[in-house]
C-alpha cells in the first residue's frame, strides 16, 4: 500500500514522471483508453464500407459486422511490453430508409510489460454516422473506458468518458485509387465512478485531443488468391493531446493494409472482406526525446 500511494503521488505531483511512462492506463499515452477512444473515432486503416473503385463515395447499404484483432510491440526508455486488442462493430439502421447508422464498438485491451505489470483496459463507444454528401460522413460519438490496472500503471483514475466528432471525406478516382481525409476532435475526462480498481485517490484530468490523417486505396489491376477482388491501403494519422503535462503530445501513425473479398455478391458493399496489416507508431514526449515511443501493430479485421 505504502508503495502504491507513493507511486501515485509521485505522479501527480512531479509531471516529468509520466511523461515516460508509455504504461499510463488512463490518459497520455498511445496505450491508455484516451488512445482508444480516439483511434476508435477516427480509424484510417480500417475496413471502409466501400471499396468498389468505380463508386464515388461510401456505399453503405445494408449493415455490418466487423471483428478485429491487434498484437502491438512497444518499447520507450528501456520500458518494453506487448498489447493484445480485441475489437468488435456492430453497424446497423435506426429506421428503415434512412442513411444514418448507429455504430457500437466495444474494444478490449490487455497491456503487459515486460518486467511482469498486466493491465486490462475495456472501451464501449457509440456513435452516429450521418452522411452529410455522398462521400462526407461526420460521426458525434461517446465512449467509456474503464481499467483494473495497480499503481505501476499510473492509475489516479480508473474510468474515463470521451466525447469526440469525427469526419470522414472521400476523394474518387485520385489516379487509380481513392483519397479519404479524416478529422476528429475529442474531449476526455477522468470520473470517479470507481467501475474499475479503485485508485489511491482521485485526480481529474482533461483533455483535448486532434486527430487528423489522410488514407490512400488502391485497388489491385488482377485478381487475387482464387480471383478474388483485393486493394492496398495506405495511411498517416497524426494525433495531437494538449492540456495535459503526463503525456506524449504527439503520436504519428503509418500503416498499410491489404484487403481481400471473401465472397463475391451482387451488391459489393454486402460482401465479406478480410484485411491484414501493419502500424508503425512514434510518440513523442515533451519532456525528452529520450523518453520517445515507438511501436509496431499487426493488425486483422474481418467484415461481414
Amino acid at each position: 500500500m505504502r508503495i502504491y500511494l507513493a507511486t501515485a503521488a509521485l505522479i501527480a505531483i512531479v509531471p516529468g514522471m509520466a511523461q515516460a511512462a508509455p504504461y499510463l492506463a488512463t490518459v497520455g499515452s498511445p496505450n491508455s483508453l484516451q488512445h482508444s477512444a480516439v483511434s476508435t473515432a477516427l480509424n484510417l486503416n480500417d475496413l471502409d464500407y466501400d471499396d468498389d473503385p468505380d463508386t464515388p463515395g461510401f456505399d453503405m447499404e445494408g449493415d455490418a459486422d466487423t471483428i478485429g484483432a491487434a498484437i502491438t510491440y512497444w518499447g520507450a526508455y528501456g520500458n518494453e511490453g506487448q498489447r493484445y486488442e480485441l475489437r468488435y462493430q456492430k453497424a446497423l439502421r435506426p429506421f428503415e430508409g434512412s442513411r444514418a447508422r448507429v455504430l457500437i464498438d466495444p474494444v478490449l485491451n490487455v497491456l503487459h510489460v515486460n518486467n511482469g505489470a498486466t493491465a486490462t483496459m475495456g472501451t464501449l463507444s457509440t456513435g452516429i454516422e450521418i452522411p452529410v454528401q455522398p462521400n462526407w460522413l461526420i460521426t458525434p460519438r461517446v465512449a467509456y473506458g474503464v481499467t483494473d490496472a495497480g499503481a505501476f500503471f499510473g492509475s489516479t483514475s480508473s474510468d474515463l468518458i470521451t466525447l469526440s466528432a469525427s469526419s470522414r471525406y472521400k476523394i474518387a478516382q485520385v489516379g487509380r485509387g481513392d483519397l479519404t481525409i479524416g478529422n476528429m476532435i475529442g474531449w476526455s475526462t477522468t470520473t470517479d465512478w470507481g467501475l474499475g480498481r479503485d485508485p489511491a485517490f482521485y485526480l481529474k484530468e482533461n483533455v483535448f485531443t486532434f486527430r487528423n490523417g489522410l488514407a490512400y486505396q488502391l485497388p489491385f489491376k488482377g485478381r487475387m488468391f482464387g480471383g478474388r477482388q483485393g486493394s492496398l491501403r495506405a495511411s498517416y494519422t497524426w494525433t495531437k493531446l494538449t492540456d495535459d503535462p503526463q503525456s506524449y503530445e504527439n503520436v504519428h501513425e503509418a500503416a498499410l493494409s491489404i484487403g481481400v473479398r471473401t465472397r463475391e455478391a451482387e451488391q459489393k458493399s454486402k460482401a465479406e472482406q478480410l484485411r491484414i496489416g501493419l502500424i508503425y507508431t512514434h510518440g513523442t514526449s515533451s519532456f525528452s526525446h529520450d523518453f520517445d515511443y515507438d511501436a509496431v501493430t499487426l493488425t486483422i479485421g474481418y467484415r461481414f
